[in-house]
Order: structure tokens, then sequence, then C-alpha cells
């Protein structure tokens, strides 16, 4: 722990080893919780045949099924987290999606699938923004970049740990008896971040960049949630950095919930080859992503504050061609590679615009942005995103079969309804990319904004 004499008592409380601690525990809560999310979408082919859904019913219990709670209920708890314990908070909300988690095993038919995936949600709904707000708060505004980026992490870790484990324990085992079993380990990590951490002031780390200590604005109270609002709403930055990360959630999560299938309707894979295909492209290109994206704003940003928006800009620009060659080649390797480097660049968004958030609104409202970062990545991308595009599907299968839907009504589809089948999550997938295109518009428009407003500050 550092003894300099430009920091207070409280500084020197959270040292290096306590926040290198914090980081590990706040990535592992975040891979649990996308251990629960990718779970649903690697098995979604066999729950879908257990089950008899259709893709659009599919698509609602991996995206609106888990969203509808988780954005509704992260508004009352990040507001909550602002004036009480996150870490208590965060604790019992990894608990309660753990176990909502298991319960999903127990689901015998479509509607207590969704409702347990619902409980899901409220679980969730508790962790990401105060985790977030905890970051704030231990890291000057200058290491916020590296250490949002670990928290990231989480997420390709928890996906590739949840595709892995999920083929593997559902080959042998079933769907179900997979879902149950990430139930322990995370009531494991709930209990350790609650004996292990605890909360600091707020605005800790703020003025850090040059040796002061702690600004008083720190602990008044935080501004209403429609003052928050209201400010976003007239800025051009925050509407253009919220439209373009609406647009790009929408199309990452639909693309998520649907590559399991696409690889096994469309090149003829056996769920344990998705699911490793699955957890190569998102552990490698969110890994990758969050990295490059994350640890280079640090950097990058200080040549002008526009490129928190720039960045993301060019990474999502790029990975559209790449979408286009993946969802269209003919052989399944190929279209790994593509989708895998797609993804790298499309991972630039991520990072950036929770950071460029974060440095833009005070610190006792950085849950309150958080949870509306997060709450537009959910609600929009987790909530809508696989629906609409599990509708596209079957509505593209309905184009290429006439009738599918009244003659293919085995959930193991076979001959020319098995065909129409992978070609409708195909053009449905190549028909989203369209979201990215207006995602990087949108966050050229808010590279301009930010460009603008330093240029009227100087």
């Amino acid at each position: 722990m550092t003894n300099d004499a430009s920091t207070t008592p409280s500084q020197r409380h959270y040292g290096p080893g306590y926040r290198a601690m914090l980081l590990a525990l706040i990535m592992l809560v975040a891979a649990f919780a996308y251990v629960d999310r990718v779970i649903v979408q690697t098995l979604g082919q066999p729950i879908k045949e257990d089950l008899g859904l259709t893709d659009f019913q599919l698509g609602l219990l991996g995206g609106l099924g888990f969203a509808i709670l988780y954005s509704t209920l992260g508004l009352p708890i990040a507001r909550l987290a602002e004036r009480r314990d996150r870490i208590t908070i965060i604790s019992v909300s990894v608990g309660l999606f753990s176990l909502m988690s298991a319960l999903c095993g127990l689901s015998a038919n479509f509607w207590q699938l969704f409702l347990c995936r619902i409980g899901v949600g409220i679980g969730e709904a508790g962790v990401q923004a105060p985790s977030t707000s905890l970051i704030g708060d231990h890291f000057p505004p200058h290491q916020r970049g590296f250490a949002i980026t670990m928290m990231r992490l989480g997420s390709p870790l928890g996906s590739f740990i949840g595709a892995l484990a999920a083929v593997w324990i559902a080959k042998d085992h079933g769907w179900r008896t997979a879902m149950i079993a990430v139930c322990g380990p995370g009531l494991i990590v709930a209990l350790l971040f609650r004996l292990l951490l605890r909360d600091p002031p707020r605005g800790l780390s703020d003025g850090l960049n040059n040796g002061a200590r702690p600004t008083s604005k720190a602990a008044t109270p935080p501004p209403p949630m429609g003052e928050v609002m209201s400010m976003m709403a007239r800025k051009a930055v925050f509407r253009n950095l919220l439209i373009g990360l609406a647009l790009s959630s929408m199309a990452l999560y639909a693309g998520g919930a649907f590559t399991a299938p696409f690889f096994m309707r469309v090149h003829d894979l056996s769920i344990t080859q998705a699911g490793v295909y699955v957890a190569i492209i998102s552990s490698t290109a969110a890994t990758a992503g969050m990295v490059l994206g994350g640890v280079g704003i640090d950097f990058i940003a200080r040549r002008g504050q526009h490129w928190y928006a720039l960045l993301p800009f060019c990474g999502i620009a790029t990975s559209v061609p790449l979408y286009l060659v993946g969802y269209s080649l003919g052989s399944p390797l190929p279209a790994l590679v593509c989708l895998t480097v797609a993804g790298v660049f499309l991972f630039f968004y991520s990072v950036p615009t929770l950071v460029a958030l974060q440095n833009l609104v005070a610190p006792n409202a950085r849950t309150t942005a958080a949870f509306i970062y997060f709450f537009i990545a959910t609600l929009v991308g987790v909530g809508l995103g696989p629906p609409i595009i599990g509708l596209a599907s079957d509505i593209f299968a309905g184009l290429a079969m006439p009738g599918f839907k009244s003659v293919c009504t085995d959930a193991r589809l076979t001959g020319a309804c098995a065909t129409a089948s992978a070609w409708g999550v195909r053009h449905a997938l190549l028909a989203s990319i369209a979201l990215y295109a207006l995602a990087a518009f949108h966050y050229w428009r808010a590279a301009c904004a930010l460009k603008r407003d330093a240029s009227l500050s100087a």
C-alpha cells in the first residue's frame, strides 16, 4: 500500500493490493453473470427441440425473458446503490441470479423457463451498474479504461466457460443438468465478495491525476434521475453515444443468440462442434476487442476526448464487411475466422463508451450513468435483438418455403424444412448487419460533438 503524504487515510486504506483483489472479484462476478446468459444461447437448439419452440420463442428466452426485469429493476437498484452499501447489493444479486439459473433447468415448458429467465434478470440487475461505480471510486480517470476493461473481460471469460461447460455437460446429461450445474460456483463468489470487500467513500479517486484530494462534490446527494436524463437528452454527445450503443448491442446480442443455431443449421455441425465455435468466437473476439479498445483508449484519448467515440466508429465500421462475408461463406472454418475477426473490431465500442459516460458525469451520478449504459444495452440489445432476429428468421424461412410453419411442425427439422430453416437464420443474421452500419454513423456524430465541445471549451 502506498504511504504518499498527498493521499488521505482512506486512499491508503484502499491500496494497490486491495484494488487488484477488487478487480479480480468483479471480473468473476461478471463472468458468472455471462455464464448464465451464454448457456441458454449455446443450448438453444436442444432446448428448442425438447420444448418444441419457434425461433421467436427461442429469441424471447435469450433476450426479452432475461432483459425485461433486468432493465426495470436496474433503475431502483442503481439509485439505491448511490446511497447504500454497494458490496451487499452486488453479493445478494449474484446469489439470486445463481439460484434462478438452477431453476431454469427444472422448467417443463416455455412459460416456466421464460419466468425463470426473468428471475435471472432480476438478480443480474444489481451487478453491473454498482460494479462500474465501485471502479470509478477506486481508480482515477486516466486508469478507468484499464480497470473497466478488466471488469468487461468477465464477459468473454464467462462466455468461454459457459459455452464449453454447457456442451460438455449437456452431451451426456442433457441441457437441464447443464443449467443446474452453474449454480454452486456463483454462490461461492457471492460469499467471497461480501466477506472480502468494503464500500469506499464516493469520489475517492477523483483528482488523483494531479495528486489532489477527492473533491467534496462526491459527498453531495445524487441528482434526481430526471435531471440526469434531461442533461443527456440535451447534449448531442450523450444522445449519439447512447443510440450507437443501442444499435450495436442489438445486433451483437441477436448474433450471439443465433450463432450456435447458425452453425448447426447452415454448416451442419453437431452441438459439441457448435459450442466450441461459440466459445472461440465469444471469448477471442470479446477479449481481444475489449483489451485493444479498453486499454488503448487510455492512451489514444490523450490526443482528444473525441476518440472515446471515434475508436468505436472505426471498429464497428471495419466489422461490417467482415460480418457480411462470414455469414455468406459456405464453409464453417473460414466463416469462424471472419466472424471472430469481425467481433474483435466490433468490441472496440464497449469499454470506451462506458468510460466516456463515467468521465462525463459527476461522481455522485456514476451509478446512474452506468445503469443507463446497461439499461440500453440490455433492454434494447438483449431484450429486442434476439426476438426480432428470431422473428425475421421465421419470416425468411417462410419465404424460402411457403407454408413453413404449418408444414414443418416437428422441432427436429429434416429435408426441405431444414433447408428453409437454415436459409432463414442466415438471411436474418445478414439483415442484422444494417444495425452496425447505423451504429457507426451515430458514433461518428458523437465524435464530432465531442470535438466541437472541446473546441468551445478551449
